[in-house]
């Protein structure tokens, strides 16, 4: 792979080879860039749009309407009416455990609620 360069002396592009360490490092710096970043929050529409995408919604439906006491009641207001969602909101690891998903399913659905339009 070549490098484009400016040579101050001749006053021209130029081009040569990558080294070693150069090509080792684009190659790093391009898998990161394909790495998606995980949302801290994304708007509850779309998380709720993501969760229906995925068939999750039902069960979520489910569990919230009979989580008991003041505790649920919260949780349904949550899912009602919060104009956004934390990745980090306790809800959302009751979720996770209760649909037995890893982390990594709720980061997905996160990235994929984030591309909601």
């Amino acid at each position: 792979m070549k490098i484009c360069y400016w040579d101050d002396e001749t006053k021209s592009q130029k081009e040569r080879e990558m080294t070693a360490a150069e090509l080792a490092q684009w190659e790093i710096d391009i898998a990161a860039a394909a790495v998606p970043v995980v949302p801290a929050s994304v708007p509850m529409l779309n998380a709720r749009l993501a969760l229906i995408a995925a068939g999750h919604m039902a069960a979520v439906k489910t569990y919230v309407d009979t989580m008991p006491g003041a505790g649920g009641e919260q949780a349904r207001a949550y899912l009602e009416y919060a104009q956004t969602v934390r990745r980090d909101h306790p809800l959302v690891e009751g979720i996770r455990q209760v649909l037995q998903l890893t982390p990594a399913d709720i980061d997905t659905l996160f990235i994929t609620a984030v591309t909601i339009d």
